[in-house]
């Protein structure tokens, strides 16, 4: 009963912490969806390349956790291409202002240097990736409502008589529970799934499972502890900062801090919702490479 009330408590614990960086995301969805013109969005976000750089752009200026920022992805389903959408939920929980500030106080500018770099090399490897999928027909790899028309980009094939009047009738709040109603659930789940696992894992765990040293070991190691894990934003500085201090070297570090903080169970199963599960797949495996390959790297660089 201990365990069960322990668990219990960091559910109600992680989902009030989190809950207004999803709130805030399912509003800036919304908001797309709503009011963002279709016409811009789609000459500007269905293009290859170009249209990756400025999602990426627009997530790293975008505060906000991994949890945040399915709900924002949300509102760009059927109005970009899926590489595009994918590479700005990779690189948004990784960039902000706020966090760069606080790496560059807490880690030193060498960090914030490749911090600040890597995700914009590894959003658009990645968004590059999925759109040459989804561009030689794989099954799987497409958007909802592939951009084109103003009625597919805005409506969605679920649509049935009657969509096309409904175009120019903007519905804040119908858009807002529509992407409350699709990813509530994926939330709630996974903040069930971080709440056991946080409740269950000792104090101090995971410095001492890291432990120190930079081979190979702890690279594979800090990248399969930090992305399941749940780490709000901001809150893997620290973590990384006292794992540095406890011995971990710079690269096995760097791999802790990018892949903690950018992914997590609960993201990863909102991503099914939003870009689908060929998709996520290639998102989670593109993380695991991102992570331990910037974390070697920054290794190398920081010898």
């Amino acid at each position: 009963m201990a365990a069960v009330a322990q668990i219990l408590k960091e559910f109600f614990s992680l989902t009030l912490t989190v809950l207004p960086y999803f709130a805030m995301g399912a509003v800036t969805g919304a908001l797309l969806k709503t009011y963002a013109k279709t016409g811009w969005l789609v000459r500007h976000m269905s293009g290859n390349a170009l249209s990756i750089f400025w999602a990426s752009l627009a997530g790293a200026a975008l505060p906000g956790c991994a949890c945040a920022t399915m709900p924002m992805a949300q509102g760009l389903v059927g109005k970009a291409r899926l590489g595009t959408i994918t590479a700005f939920i990779m690189i948004s929980p990784l960039l902000s202002p706020v966090t760069l500030l606080l790496t560059y106080a807490m880690l030193g500018w060498e960090i914030t240097a490749a911090r600040l770099f890597l995700p914009f090399v590894g959003s658009m490897s990645l968004g590059l990736l999925v759109n040459a999928l989804e561009g030689a027909g794989i099954r799987g790899f497409s958007t909802p409502a592939m951009p084109g028309s103003p009625v597919a980009a805005t409506c969605g094939p679920e649509c049935g008589p009657g969509c096309e009047a409904e175009e120019g009738k903007p519905n804040l709040f119908r858009n807002l529970g529509g992407i409350l109603r699709d990813l509530t659930p994926y939330f709630l789940l996974g903040m069930g799934i971080a709440a056991v696992s946080t409740a269950l894992l000792p104090e101090n765990a995971i410095p001492n499972f890291l432990g120190g040293g930079s081979g190979p070991a702890a690279y594979a190691l800090a990248a399969i502890v930090g992305i399941p894990l749940y780490v709000c934003e901001g809150e893997e500085v620290p973590i990384t900062f006292a794992l540095m201090q406890k011995g971990l070297g710079a690269g096995p570090a760097f791999t802790f801090l990018l892949a903690s903080v950018g992914t997590c169970i609960p993201t990863i199963l909102m991503a099914q919702k939003v870009i689908g599960r060929p998709a996520t797949a290639v998102y989670v495996a593109a993380w695991i490479v991102f992570a331990v390959g910037s974390g070697v790297l920054f290794g190398q660089v920081h010898l």
